[in-house]
């Protein structure tokens, strides 16, 4: 049975008044076991400034960098940016590109292949440097692994400033600067921004250097939240605010791409952090994942409007391809785990020729969360296996995979995402060694948990708790939105299956009814009898409009009969 644990509970939470606002005692309590105690803390939670962004120059080689890039804007370089294929990477590339463009300077662009080269700073970015007279290189988003590459650039006569924010190896890329907070070495005081995030701080430092105006740089937020959410990095600190600010200008984004892409998918009235991690965000991905990525930049560099409107809808038909493949590739997982010998393991090693390389990332992480097992799965050519690992919380994934370095031929990533290249004659062995690996971790690791924030009895959603409530996004990773118990809830009304399994029925506690569903759990009807059935539950709380009248909608997370 899934295993429900609240989180840490800080005693003596009250209502509080910040700025002539009481905040309800429910989401001060909310607020005070995450870490934001006092009222100054609270206040800063509520209204982030853009002012409270750490110094870039705080970042190891910045200051060497922001003035290399200023040499190239007076000898007038010609300067290629090296992106990646995902969506932090292709943004992170956009706005660089265009901050350079901005400033004069003849800029090409580099997006590898996501099948043909894989991830990272590619030989084959370098000879096009080379081939365009390019005298300085930018990473974006990769660059911390690459080794060889960057000392071919070099001996091509080609300047390296590397901008990542992936873990790095124990030898680092020689003769080049290096702007990633997560070195040992750097002094930066927030490890956890994404690609795009460290990419923005170069483009801070530069504007600061030019002496512009620091608001110069705040044009690019919309871009730096898109990255940012779906990056899927922690919305704290840092983060948080880029994030913040970013939604408040996505509507008003001078950025032809991204209102071509809002009038794609319906959200020109309103976008959240939801959007962006599982509406927009999927499309970019998809680009990359089953065509080309470059699509999916040039959509976010274009300033012809017909042309970005024909992008987003091209985008959108690559997501409906990518969903189709996705649902086979985890049907068919499913059966191998369930139909398997994997019930011992506690890493789930999965391969097969069929499986299409550019989406099995999404698959693993799919799996993961369904079997609560760190999943690795591997797209198997003739001699080689190429694939993206996705884990569970508390085991590093990456520290895994090091673990297993000679197996691998190249690997990286972040503690819950990696990808990996082996022999594919070395999965076996990958397989042994990943779960010994594994079973030096306490049992409760692997084992399904929800955790919630507070108990909240249905009298206590008040108008004040949902108005405050909103102003905790944007939320995701470390500041997700608020889970809470229900005790002894009376199931009413006439319970139904909608759309794909899910239940849909009212709750009651003592005179306060409201509307829920359970997704995935349209098999409980048969246990429902209504006026009688009473249920613990996990739930949120989300407000859906009707007729231009909000009403409250439970959503379940996880639901007990008692």
């Amino acid at each position: 049975m899934t295993e429900w644990i609240s989180k840490p509970q800080k005693d003596g939470a009250t209502a509080l008044i910040v700025r002539g606002k009481t905040i309800p005692r429910a989401v001060v309590q909310i607020l005070q076991n995450r870490g934001y105690h006092d009222t100054k803390a609270i206040e800063g939670y509520f209204a982030p400034s853009l002012d409270q962004l750490h110094d870039p120059f705080l970042l190891g080689d910045m200051e060497r960098a922001a003035d290399r890039l200023i040499r190239a804007i007076s000898n007038k370089e010609r300067v290629l940016v090296h992106g990646d294929y995902d969506t932090d990477g292709i943004t992170a590339c956009a706005m660089i590109v265009s901050v350079l463009q901005h400033q004069g300077i003849e800029v090409e662009y580099y997006i590898p292949h996501r099948i043909e080269e894989g991830y990272g700073l590619s030989m084959s970015g370098v000879a096009y440097a080379q081939e365009k007279g390019c005298t300085l290189l930018i990473t974006v988003d990769c660059g911390i692994t690459a080794l060889d590459e960057v000392s071919h650039a070099r001996k091509c006569g080609i300047d390296v400033v590397i901008t990542d924010h992936h873990k790095p190896p124990a030898e680092l890329p020689r003769d080049c600067l290096i702007i990633n907070p997560t070195r040992p070495d750097d002094p930066y005081p927030f490890k956890e921004l994404a690609g795009i995030g460290v990419a923005f701080k170069l483009v801070q430092a530069l504007f600061d250097k030019l002496q512009m105006p620091r608001e110069s740089a705040h044009e690019y937020l919309d871009l730096v939240a898109l990255g940012t959410v779906v990056d899927v990095v922690p919305l704290i600190d840092e983060n948080r605010i880029l994030v913040k600010h970013g939604l408040h200008r996505m509507l008003k984004s001078r950025n032809h791409g991204i209102r071509a892409l809002l009038e794609e998918t319906g959200l020109q009235k309103g976008v959240t952090a939801y959007h962006l991690g599982f509406v927009i965000g999927p499309r970019i991905n998809a680009c990359g994942r089953v065509s080309d990525a470059r699509a999916a930049l040039e959509l976010l560099l274009t300033s012809d409007e017909t042309k970005a409107a024909r992008l987003a809808h091209m985008l959108s038909t690559d997501n409906k391809k990518r969903q189709a493949i996705e649902d086979q590739i985890l049907k068919d997982a499913i059966v191998r785990v369930t139909e398997g010998r994997f019930d011992e393991d506690r890493v789930l090693v999965l391969a097969d020729t069929a499986w299409h390389e550019g989406i099995v990332g999404i698959v693993a992480s799919r799996m993961s969360d369904q079997f609560q097992k760190p999943t690795v799965l591997l797209t198997l050519k003739q001699t080689s296996a190429k694939g993206s690992a996705r884990s569970v919380p508390g085991f590093d994934i990456t520290d895994a995979l090091r673990t297993c370095h000679d197996l691998l031929s190249r690997y990286g990533g972040h503690s819950q995402a990696a990808g990996l290249e082996l022999d594919r004659s070395k999965i076996p062995e990958l397989r042994r060694r990943l779960n010994e690996h594994a079973r030096e971790f306490e049992p409760a690791v692997f084992e399904k948990k929800y955790t919630y924030d507070i108990e909240l009895a249905f009298e206590d959603i008040t108008k004040e708790v949902l108005h405050f409530l909103k102003y905790l996004e944007p939320t995701g990773v470390a500041n997700p939105q608020p889970v809470f118990l229900g005790s002894g809830l009376e199931v009413v009304g006439v319970p139904r299956v909608v759309g794909s399994d899910h239940l849909k029925f009212a709750l009651r506690s003592n005179d306060c009814a409201f509307e829920a569903i359970a997704y995935g759990k349209g098999q409980m009807i048969l246990d429902i009898e209504v006026g009688k059935t009473r249920v613990d539950c996990l739930y949120s709380i989300s407000e859906d409009s009707f007729f231009k009248k909000k009403k409250v909608v439970i959503k379940i997370k996880d639901i007990k009969k008692v």
